[in-house]
């Protein structure tokens, strides 16, 4: 998540603002529907809507029409977008820490003050409230199990998946990683844009060398509880500690393999394989650095895949996430175009229905109950 006008909609989070309010917050990015488009021959693009009709495809991070930015488009018109697009389901994702954060000079996202006890809590919450609706107008059903997903599937259901990014709305308290469960909650990224109480970040210097004892402790309970951890924005050692933690495989919602950019959200050979190494997946992010193209989208996969192998690569689009200026993918309606992209590339079959949900499905079948 990194647009930069989010931020003041995320402080207003923190205070009793109407539903009425937030919801007339659309979306960050532009209809660009040539954003993720390809050139991918007509055989391969009726082929690549029908690698959709196979399996139930999940993007695995996105806030549609959650945040006043730069769009106005409406979660009605991604919901138009979702069936056009053959998208079998999402991760719809609050922001733990949004009331904390603020954009520097250089557009970076930082944590900028310390919100008063229980407002990062409130503000996940109010924004869960939203994502509820949104998920229904999106046709799809809350995923509560992992073993729910093969019904979905045979009933050609669409599935929402909750999520928050950064435990920060947790505020050091454990028994609130039992409230998300028993609000619907299923994965909970441990940290965002701040460094909290559970570990470092990405984009900050270390403070902690790796995750906490309390974010050790949070990992062990989502295991308990039966919950998909979420690394995205976690360093090396915070990863390691996790892994060290948990007893079952973890998600990388947003990233891609490190390159010539030195991106810092960007991850390493090593990190990528230490996250695969344990049946844990990675979602490939369609996001431009240095005006990077839809092609170079399609090359980040490739460079994933032959990191960690097509077992441990998905798609996370982090819809309305990014600024347009950066965004590679603003519209579900072009969700095909991955898959056809990834045919004309030489991918098989099989491989692309694994990188479009296939994986997903197994990750969360074996985490999540």
């Amino acid at each position: 998540m990194c647009a930069p006008s989010c931020f003041h909609w995320w402080r207003a989070l923190g205070r009793a603002a109407s539903r009425r309010d937030f919801v007339k917050g659309a979306l960050a990015l532009p209809l660009v529907a040539a954003g993720c488009a390809t050139t991918a021959s007509a055989a391969n693009q009726a082929a690549g809507r029908a690698v959709l009709d196979d399996v139930l495809s999940v993007d695995v991070h996105t806030h549609p029409a959650l945040f006043q930015t730069y769009s106005r488009t409406t979660i009605e018109e991604h919901a138009r977008a979702v069936q056009a697009g053959k998208l079998g389901g999402a991760f719809l994702a609050a922001v733990g820490d949004g009331p904390a954060l603020s954009i520097r000079p250089n557009g970076a996202p930082y944590a900028a003050r310390e919100p008063a006890p229980g407002v990062m809590l409130a503000s996940s919450w109010r924004q869960l409230d939203v994502l509820d609706g949104h998920a229904r107008t999106l046709g799809m059903r809350r995923m509560l199990r992992g073993g729910d997903l093969a019904a979905a599937a045979a009933a050609r259901e669409r599935v929402a998946i909750m999520a928050v990014e950064g435990g920060d709305f947790l505020e050091a308290r454990l028994e609130n990683v039992q409230r998300a469960y028993d609000r619907g909650v299923r994965s909970i990224q441990l940290v965002h844009y701040r460094v909290n109480e559970l570990g470092d970040v990405q984009t900050e210097p270390a403070v902690h060398n790796g995750l906490t004892p309390f974010g050790r402790d949070v990992v062990r309970e989502m295991n308990r509880l039966g919950m998909l951890v979420d690394l995205a924005h976690a360093p090396y050692p915070a990863v390691k500690g996790a892994m060290d933690a948990s007893s079952r495989p973890m998600l990388v919602s947003h990233t891609n393999i490190e390159d010539y950019s030195g991106y810092a959200r960007f991850v390493s050979r090593e990190h990528a394989r230490l996250v695969a190494g344990t049946g844990g997946v990675l979602g490939a992010w369609p996001i431009s650095i240095r005006h990077a193209s839809a092609s170079t989208f399609i090359d980040h996969i490739k460079r994933m895949v032959d990191a960690v192998g097509v077992d441990h690569v998905a798609i996370g689009t982090d819809m309305a996430g990014v600024s347009p200026r950066s965004a590679l993918f603003t519209d579900w309606t072009e969700w095909p175009s991955i898959p056809a992209a990834l045919l004309d590339r030489g991918f098989a079959r099989q491989d692309v229905a694994k990188i479009m949900g296939g994986n997903m499905r197994r990750l969360l079948e074996a985490t999540v109950s």
